[in-house]
């Protein structure tokens, strides 16, 4: 008999052993909000308004240190990568996927990590064409 499919969504593909690519997805969109300059790294303040974003508070010396030792960083200014950052979700997610769960709602996803709510907390709406705009 085979496996049993869950109606669970997951995060991590348990066949691929990284993120489901919709979590992936979901969590580069995160990162994205938070790189101001696009330079596909987080800043020192841009890991704070991060950190803000998820937990209300910046990080601690501590913890920024330990990003920073354990993920991968940019090599000149020591600033958290997209790819540092996937590996900081992947180790959350494997040890507390419930605080990974806890980010991406906080960020407007749905446990399916489709985009519910924009950055302003708004609901995402498809708008509808305006009846001038109909052509027959």
């Amino acid at each position: 008999m085979g496996k049993k499919k869950s109606n669970v969504f997951t995060l991590i593909d348990e066949d691929d052993e990284y993120f489901s690519s919709k979590a992936e997805e979901a969590l580069k969109e995160i990162f994205s909000r938070y790189d101001k300059d696009g330079d596909q790294c987080l800043s020192d303040n841009e890991l704070d308004d991060f950190a803000i974003g998820c937990n209300g508070k910046p990080f601690d010396k501590a913890s920024v240190s330990e990003i920073k030792e354990c993920f991968d960083c940019s090599e000149d200014k020591e600033w958290l990568t997209i790819k540092g950052f996937m590996e900081m979700y992947y180790m959350q997610t494997i040890s507390e996927p419930a605080e990974t769960w806890k980010d991406i709602e906080k960020h407007g996803y749905d446990r399916q990590c489709n985009l519910i709510k924009n950055n302003n907390n708004e609901e995402n709406k498809i708008e509808e064409p305006k009846i001038d705009e109909i052509k027959n």
